[in-house]
């Protein structure tokens, strides 16, 4: 290769590229797709072309871990890219700069995301919009919250929720201001606190380990213009088997007469209608091509340990039934918690295991050694923005009113969910990590009960509910991820790094743009999707039945907990030990996800097909069959994402490849 030439870059370029990768033209490009791409995912995940009452449009990109919407503009990039090659190759993208839009969007859309500015801005609402005489929310607790924590004009925050207002008047946007500004400021600062945690634990996750990051296999891939990608044939395949499915169930919305093909999820449980069975609750079965694809990118004992433990609740819920525990506690058997603690052991085992590097790091950053390739001042500065970041989250909340110890055991809980994720995704890749009902507002009341608190604290905790419901799309493993790739092609950390601080800066922007235009103009009440407003009421409503009836400590639920706790750490032990163990501590924890209930079969299906592919075929064939599961999630996103733009056009509801 001659020295200067981009390794992407084509024999026939007539260009040389910098040994760094160049920011300017990925930054161009950011600049228009971000907003794009805001307004495109508020549409699918929030919004509804009917009346109020109507079926959201769909799908939900956002809720697994390759974001679709993130997926299709790659593809259109690559597609333009493949043009240009042909007429202008002085005009294309190198492999590196399309990667780096690729980071960009993806952190943008964790910012506008169904489980995170979705759930802010109609509580930043809620509280003045729907507090009435007969509620009294105002005397229970809107009084003593912060008046820089929502929206308080009246007037101005009404015609965001019927529409067909104009949302640039002065009133409007002066109404918005503070409380946008206080909880976009707070975004930056979080994203850039898990940012620095990310920059020290970068090294150790992905150059020591190697952990495998199959997240981003798909998307290395399809932007690799040398990779011969797109000439697989087995990947047309999967496409058009992926997509055909799709457009046919997407036609047959418009055109009854037409037959479909059942892959969205079935709820069987009504057929187990005899007690104990009917104690299974909701369990659906589905056949999504992308999550089959998703799977088989996946480790076999994730898969097999997702599946054995999803259906391991199902009998502890038939078993609780028999034996009557469920009638003394109808939570029984307190999945949610169980789940939260496997998570809490996993972030446990993760900083445990990194323990050695976490000491040599902080050496390096002392100025006492510099061990294991460390760039001290990188490794100071990281630090220095980690604690300036813990710090400044706990006093934002103190400020607002909680009391300084429940700021640090609300965020240490945060934080401990946050690189437990990140571990998840960096190691086996799972394609969903809900983990509802798990935030620090849900445990530390469970903990100690509503009547360890004032009114006013739990208000502000209550504040925890927009980036706690779920975490679906946590950006902190997408951060890690970024590094992955950057390693992977050679980009510095410190361009990654800027990339990743100006996409979340963007994307808050873009997000806010997004959201609060679409309320002035369609109405948030009015149409878009119902479960927009109702994550408004999910958690004032959760407040005032905390100040209306006062509860205490949930024992049991602690207990949970605790058995979550002691699972995971035995299930490592037991993979330590054992080379021949199949379940993996990993799978227990996603297991009791919402998400892993619309998924479990594809996880199944995705297993068998994987390992039937690896003891009958062996490496080679797996390789080779990997294009035809490349193929299942290409088409299925393609074809999936093109309905909701066609029905925000037609004015219709169209077909959700998701959920």
């Amino acid at each position: 290769m001659a020295k200067g030439r981009h390794p992407s870059a084509s024999p026939g370029s007539a260009r040389n590229a910098p040994s760094v990768p160049g920011w300017v033209r990925p930054v161009a490009i950011c600049a228009v797709l971000m907003p794009i791409n805001a307004i495109w995912l508020a549409q699918m995940e929030m919004g509804t072309n009917q009346s109020r009452g109507g079926l959201p449009s769909g799908p939900y990109p956002t809720t697994f871990s390759l974001f679709a919407n993130v997926i299709c503009f790659m593809a259109l990039l690559a597609a333009m890219n493949g043009i240009l090659q042909r007429y202008r190759p002085q005009w294309t993208l190198h492999h590196s700069e399309l990667l780096l839009v690729y980071i960009a969007l993806t952190i943008g859309s964790c910012v506008v995301s169904v489980d995170f500015m979705d759930v802010l801005f109609p509580m930043l609402g809620h509280p003045v919009r729907y507090a009435t005489a007969e509620n009294n929310w105002r005397a229970l607790f809107l009084t003593s919250l912060p008046r820089w924590f929502y929206v308080t004009d009246r007037e101005a925050l009404n015609p965001w929720y019927t529409g067909h207002a104009n949302p640039y008047t002065w009133n409007h946007l002066r109404a918005w201001a503070i409380p946008l500004a206080v909880w976009g400021g707070f975004i930056l600062v979080l994203l850039g606190t898990m940012l620095c945690i990310n920059l020290i634990l970068r090294r150790q996750w992905t150059q020591h380990e190697r952990l495998s990051y199959p997240v981003i296999q798909l998307p290395m891939e399809m932007t690799d213009p040398q990779s011969g990608f797109y000439r697989h044939r087995l990947l047309w395949l999967g496409s058009g088997v992926a997509a055909s499915i799709s457009l046919l169930n997407g036609l047959a919305m418009f055109f009854p007469s037409l037959p479909t093909i059942p892959v969205k999820y079935v709820d069987v449980s009504p057929y187990a209608s005899s007690p104990p069975w009917n104690a299974i609750g909701w369990t659906p079965v589905s056949l999504y091509p992308f999550a089959i694809g998703l799977g088989f990118l996946l480790p076999a004992d994730l898969l097999f340990s997702s599946c054995f433990f999803y259906l391991m609740w199902k009998g502890q819920r038939v078993l609780g039934s028999y034996l009557g525990w469920s009638t003394y506690s109808p939570e029984f058997p307190y999945i949610n918690e169980q789940c939260f603690g496997a998570y809490m052991g996993i972030a446990v085992l993760a900083v445990w295991m990194s323990r050695r590097y976490l000491i040599s790091a902080i050496r390096s950053a002392l100025g006492q050694v510099a061990a294991n390739g460390q760039d001290i001042w990188q490794m100071r500065l990281a630090m220095i923005g980690a604690v300036a970041g813990l710090t400044a989250l706990v006093v934002f909340f103190w400020v607002a009113g909680l009391s300084l110890w429940i700021c640090l055991a609300a965020f240490a809980i945060y934080f401990a969910t946050a690189i437990a994720i990140t571990r998840m995704r960096a190691e086996l890749g799972p394609p969903a990590h809900d983990l509802h009902n798990g935030g620090p507002d849900y445990v530390l009341t469970a903990a100690l009960g509503t009547r360890a608190f004032s009114a006013q604290e739990l208000g502000v905790l209550t504040y925890f509910y927009w980036f706690n419901r779920a975490y679906r799309s946590l950006a902190m493993p997408a951060q890690l991820e970024a590094f992955k790739i950057g390693e992977r092609k050679s980009i510095s950390p410190r361009t990654i790094t800027l990339t990743i601080g100006a996409a979340s800066v963007v994307g808050v922007l873009a997000g806010y743009w997004a959201l609060y235009t679409l309320g002035y103009v369609r109405g948030a009440e009015a149409r878009m999707a119902p479960h927009f407003t109702g994550f408004g009421w999910e958690a004032f409503n959760r407040l005032a039945s905390w100040i209306s009836v006062p509860r205490g400590k949930d024992a049991a639920a602690m207990a949970a907990i605790g058995v979550g706790i002691l699972a995971t750490l035995t299930l490592h032990a037991f993979r330590m030990r054992f080379a021949w163990w199949p379940l993996h501590p990993l799978g227990l924890a996603v297991s009791g996800s919402w998400s892993m209930n619309t998924i479990w079969l594809p996880m199944l299906i995705a297993w068998v097909c994987k390992v039937c592919v690896l003891r009958y075929g062996g490496l080679r064939s797996y390789r080779t069959a990997l294009a035809f599961f490349y193929g299942l999630i290409l088409g299925d996103y393609l074809m999936g994402c093109m309905w909701p733009i066609l029905g925000w056009i037609l004015g219709t509801t169209t077909y959700s490849f998701q959920q």
